[in-house]
């Protein structure tokens, strides 16, 4: 009988991960021993200072700027948390209509400019509306999780600020706030046409856009690592059966199927100085992940 391998590990709860938390998905061979953190995010500077965790959740652009500071940890091919985000960004329509060209010269808040959903909003207003990041001035209200990392000087900072009440007195032109915590109050999304945008960029890129996903650290045995992605895999299959999984389904697990997104998020992250260089995918992927 092989020795039972310990894996440190932290993941959110979601319906494909639940099973594998409370062990009615186990692999024999492995013994998780999960912390858990509320919110998610405050795991990621434990991860980052002293890679505390053979296995953790993390931003996609977290991770970006980690590998970019030269921090001993890859991505897991397997998407945790993901959705378009051009609903995203909203404005006060009593102080007048704005379509997103608007927003050149203005004031946007953004929780972090580091925050991997402003990383996606922005690429999008450059991309698909013609508002570079660095013709926008951002207004953000918590510090980045690589401390060591400076943002670029058109980034303002505003501890404790409420960004949706800034957007209301009109100190601000717009806020980017995910779709998950609903409708600010008073307050309308920017791009006019969503559905129609998400759709043209999907069609561009056949890619979901990725919040979260995996990481591992580099002494993590590969063995346990890759026993975790196969059981997130079969929670996948269980929560999410392939049959009822439509085309811009967002939790996709193997290299070939979470690539263009990583890419994207990677071009969007170097366009707006949160990395210095685009990687390979050698570079980002554990080669028997390949």
């Amino acid at each position: 009988m092989s020795e039972i391998k310990e894996v440190s590990i932290v993941l959110d709860t979601y319906p494909h991960t639940r099973a594998v938390k409370d062990g009615s998905l186990a692999n024999p061979e492995l013994k998780l021993n999960f912390t858990e953190y509320k919110p998610i995010r405050k795991a990621f500077d434990d991860m980052l200072k002293d890679q505390r965790f053979d296995i953790c959740e993390m931003a996609l652009g977290t991770f970006l700027q980690a590998l970019d500071a030269g921090k001993p940890i890859k991505l897991l091919p397997v998407v945790m948390g993901g959705e378009f985000h051009h609903g995203s960004l909203w404005y006060n329509p009593s102080l007048g209509k704005m379509s997103p060209s608007d927003l050149k010269g203005k004031k946007v808040g953004v929780r972090s400019y580091t925050q991997t959903t402003g990383v996606w909003v922005r690429g999008v207003l450059s991309e698909q509306f013609g508002v570079p990041s660095k013709d926008v001035t951002w207004v953000t209200t918590e510090a980045q999780h690589m401390a060591d990392y400076e943002c670029p000087s058109n980034v303002e900072f505003l501890e404790g600020a409420d960004l949706a009440d800034m957007v209301r007195s009109g100190e601000l032109a717009a806020v980017i706030m995910g779709t998950k915590q609903g409708a600010p109050e008073g307050l309308e999304r920017l791009v006019p046409d969503v559905d129609g945008a998400i759709t043209q960029w999907f069609e561009a890129h056949h890619a979901v856009p990725i919040n979260h996903m995996v990481v591992f650290k580099d002494s993590a045995d590969m063995d346990a690592v890759h026993g975790v992605y196969d059981l997130i895999a079969k929670g996948l299959e269980q929560a999410y059966p392939v049959e009822e999984r439509g085309e811009r389904f967002p939790l996709q697990c193997g290299v070939k199927n979470v690539w263009n997104a990583v890419e994207m998020a990677m071009k969007y992250s170097y366009e707006q100085g949160l990395i210095s260089r685009i990687f390979t995918i050698n570079e980002i992927f554990d080669e028997s992940f390949l």
